[in-house]
């Protein structure tokens, strides 16, 4: 039996987000968040299911425009990754009534799937490489990829949503100023970047994806062959080294380091394997908080994590 992943084509590439979605969501007891044991009011855990589903047209429309760069038949600045944003959102509220699930999801993962469908063209999908074209996706995107994202963030409408002062989501003129400034995601993001992780990602080439959670999800998997295991200790330990930025603009930054300093406390002794109940006891009181104590920008960021440990080969 092969005891690693063989990433051959985009179908394969798209099989790893849905993957990553699907064991992210399952991990449990993830504390704060919609898991297999925890709902909330409006979503449920059968929502995210729904939308790691109906979201692979997206991610296969986007992969072929990736795999057509990667042959040199299209531009960088083509890809429309703003545009898989947005048609991705589109896809999942149609076909769940639990809201906005997954936009963070796709903003994260759609870049990660472009760079794996570039870098297929070219050879194999490697730590360096994968960073490297990634890095040059981001840069290269455009004004259109920014008015598709915020018609995505309109339709979603998501929780917590900080604001850009010059280029307010809810400020009509935006869009025009962004069309007429030429301000791409990666500086639409730059802006963002001090108090949102995701957007912190996107300029800084993924670093918290690369260097904390890809490694810790590696290890802590090859140690205990168990995957949710590794999916909720990668998650606790993405949430003690970063403050989640969702619960910092639903509260404060103090109230984010003070979930951090509970979550580094149940990593240092052990995690999952010897600290359950601790962590079924943190999640059960971030479940008590109306959503406003939900680590959601952690689960985004631990779904990328597996993900990019999947483009790699990890076969769980």
């Amino acid at each position: 039996m092969n005891e690693q992943l063989i990433i051959k084509n985009g179908e394969d590439i798209v099989r790893c987000s849905q993957i990553a979605m699907v064991l992210e969501v399952s991990g449990y007891p993830k504390p704060g968040n919609v898991h297999r044991t925890q709902n909330f009011p409006k979503t449920q855990f059968e929502h995210f299911l729904i939308g790691a589903i109906v979201c692979r047209k997206s991610f296969y429309e986007l992969v072929s425009r990736s795999n057509k760069i990667g042959r040199g038949q299209l531009q960088l600045k083509e890809l429309n990754l703003g545009k898989f944003i947005l048609q991705g959102v589109k896809e999942t509220l149609n076909w769940q009534r639990g809201g906005n699930i997954n936009l963070g999801l796709l903003l994260l993962l759609g870049p990660l799937s472009a760079a794996a469908g570039i870098i297929l063209e070219q050879g194999e999908i490697e730590n360096d490489s994968l960073r490297e074209v990634l890095s040059k996706i981001l840069k290269n995107t455009t004004s259109e990829d920014t008015i598709n994202l915020y018609e995505a963030i309109e339709i979603c409408q998501p929780g917590g949503l900080g604001q850009v002062k010059e280029f307010d989501v809810m400020d009509k003129s935006s869009k025009t100023k962004i069309l007429k400034k030429n301000i791409n995601l990666y500086d639409i993001f730059k802006l963002s970047a001090s108090w949102d992780n995701i957007a912190a990602e996107y300029v800084s080439d993924f670093k918290i994806t690369f260097e904390i959670g890809v490694p810790y999800f590696k290890k802590v998997f090859e140690e205990s062959k168990e995957i949710n295991i590794a999916t909720v200790d990668t998650f606790l330990y993405i949430l003690s080294c970063v403050p989640d930025s969702l619960i910092q603009r639903k509260t404060s930054l103090e109230k984010a380091k003070s979930i951090s300093e509970r979550a580094k406390k149940i990593v240092d002794g052990g995690g999952l394997r010897y600290r359950r109940q601790e962590i079924i006891e943190f999640d059960n009181y971030l479940q008590k908080k109306s959503g406003k104590m939900n680590p959601g920008t952690t689960a985004d960021l631990t779904a990328a994590s597996i993900m990019v440990n999947l483009l790699y080969g990890l076969k769980i």
